[in-house]
């Protein structure tokens, strides 16, 4: 009975970094789109990024890294460093950490039903997380890019 209420603590931790990563994304993602207040957007983001990794943290400690890992491919960045660039990568986290999160919440409403459903739930967001986590990095690269050309 522990274990398995502790698969089932982690879930709802790394369900709730998700949340949380949306929202600190949606954050920063506005002030970047609007073009002002860079500063607190950056702090936004790193705070994402600190719940990313959380979530990462607890889906691994919930045994979703049973499965093989998901191929991860890194964002494009053809067009040049703008803080609407860095938005949409910040969007873009905002959705994978939605549907990161969906996946989580939906496995522990089954998590007594059906484990196999559980697992692939659990990996999917695993899966979502670091796609997310992918985002951040390339809106951080580009926040640098912008930071250090004195461009706003």
């Amino acid at each position: 009975m522990s274990m398995k209420h502790n698969k089932k603590g982690h879930l709802e931790a790394a369900a709730s970094h998700h949340e949380q990563a949306a929202r600190h994304h949606r954050e920063a993602s506005r002030h970047f789109e609007a073009g002002r207040d860079f500063a607190h957007a950056a702090h936004q983001a790193i705070m994402a990024h600190g719940h990313t990794l959380h979530a990462i943290d607890q889906a691994h400690e919930a045994g979703a890294h049973s499965a093989a890992p998901a191929s991860i491919t890194t964002p494009s960045t053809d067009s040049g460093a703008s803080a609407a660039e860095v938005a949409k990568h910040h969007a873009a986290a905002v959705e994978l950490h939605t549907q990161a999160a969906q996946h989580i919440r939906h496995a522990l409403k089954i998590f007594d039903q059906d484990r196999s459903a559980v697992s692939h739930d659990a990996q999917l967001a695993l899966s979502l997380s670091l796609r997310a986590l992918c985002h951040e990095n390339e809106a951080a690269k580009l926040f640098v890019t912008l930071a250090t050309s004195g461009a706003s």
